[in-house]
């Protein structure tokens, strides 16, 4: 009898411990290292809506596409050129220096600028790498030209200018502002989804508001039965039935595109499907190419072998086809 109670004793410790160890081993998870993916997808979905959370198996879902814009964004970032040494007085960095900076005052003040970055003051060393964005311009110039035999006294040329001149990704090392421009180009991927996702639902209400704008005039107009009671608010118009039918035509074509988005962007787990789509393709947001151009001293594009003149190589980032931004990564002192 006693070793019955005493084995019924150690099984209920047995169990009591094994609940005991059960909890502590969840709070120790609950401690250690979150998983580093689960926080990449958390981090974009916070950018992108936070209510994708919402969705059933989201993480699981934005695995694959976010893997899609990481190696999108290593890829455009190993490629960018340079970098090129940057010098205060505005001497030295060779042909590309010459030709994106108009005056060394321009670089000056760049590198000054960049110095009082917040992010600068927490960098240690003196050597800074970023990549160096400008904006290009073309414009037609006139001026002496020699073809062939021929000088020509006003001949039409195309002359290049850069401005809007900004630093990115700054830190100490190529390898860690390369790390941040990967970043800095996952950040743009989500942001773009974010704003494409909005698009998409506020369209659903602006196709609710022009529902209600063509009921209220189908009312107007007068509708079945009750079409003479329109008369009594819009003045005799002998093309009146064309209007309202018109009218009518337009609404159902409008309710059928309501009850297509709302279909498609209603839920949550809509928002997900819509989100997947946009972050599978990134190159549709962000893309890059590398453009070689040759310039004379006065930044005019020449194709003419005789002519002394210089190559510059920089990348070129199209975002959406919308917006374009010229780069080369670049290194300089501090002070």
């Amino acid at each position: 009898m006693k070793d019955t109670h005493k084995r019924q004793k150690e099984t209920d410790i047995s169990g009591k411990m094994g609940v005991f160890h059960s909890l502590q081993n969840r709070i120790q998870g609950w401690f250690q290292p979150s998983d580093p993916d689960h926080e990449l997808i958390d981090y974009v979905v916070n950018i992108i809506e936070p209510k994708l959370k919402l969705a059933k198996d989201y993480r699981k879902r934005l695995r694959g596409p976010l893997e899609i814009c990481r190696e999108h964004c290593r890829a455009m970032v190993a490629e960018i050129p340079g970098p090129i040494k940057l010098k205060r007085n505005g001497h030295g960095g060779g042909p590309f220096v010459r030709a994106a900076f108009a005056k060394s005052e321009l670089l000056e003040d760049l590198l000054n600028q960049a110095d009082l970055a917040r992010s600068s003051a927490l960098l240690s060393g003196t050597v800074r790498v970023a990549l160096l964005t400008m904006t290009s311009r073309e414009k037609t110039i006139f001026g002496r030209k020699q073809f062939g035999d021929l000088m020509v006294a006003d001949a039409a040329m195309r002359s290049v200018t850069f401005t809007d001149h900004a630093m990115v990704g700054l830190s100490t090392t190529l390898e860690s502002s390369r790390q941040a421009l990967e970043k800095h180009s996952l950040d743009i991927l989500a942001e773009a989804a974010a704003r494409q996702l909005s698009e998409i639902r506020t369209r659903l209400v602006d196709l609710n508001q022009r529902q209600e704008r063509l009921r209220a005039m189908e009312k107007m107009f007068g509708s079945g039965t009750r079409a003479s009671m329109g008369c009594v608010f819009v003045p005799y118009d002998p093309e009146k039935a064309k209007k309202q039918k018109q009218i009518e035509q337009l609404l159902a074509e409008t309710e059928d595109e309501i009850a297509s988005t709302r279909r498609r962007s209603e839920t949550p787990d809509d928002w997900l499907t819509i989100v997947e789509n946009i972050l599978s393709k990134p190159d549709d947001i962000l893309n890059m190419q590398l453009i070689s151009l040759r310039l004379n001293w006065k930044n005019v594009l020449t194709d003419d072998p005789s002519e002394k003149a210089d190559t510059i190589t920089f990348a070129t980032f199209t975002m959406a086809d919308e917006m374009q931004r010229e780069g080369v990564l670049v290194e300089y002192e501090i002070g």
